[in-house]
């Protein structure tokens, strides 16, 4: 692994009594664009308004 340039700067976080700032959500966001892919294919539809609802499949179903 290359050598870092120096040492990265802290800066904790004030909203939290931990410091700490939270990166999981980015995970989250392409689970819901990966479904909706996913929906789309098993339908053969191109498009597909969000949220899927049983309504909404349903009337994608149905043409």
């Amino acid at each position: 692994m290359p050598s870092s340039p120096g040492p990265t700067p802290v800066t904790p976080c004030t909203h939290n009594p931990l410091g700490v700032k939270g990166c999981g959500e980015a995970g989250a966001i392409g689970a819901t664009a990966a479904v909706m892919n996913a929906v789309t294919d098993a339908l053969g539809v191109k498009e597909l308004a969000m949220p899927a609802t049983s309504e909404t499949v349903w009337n994608a179903l149905r043409g």
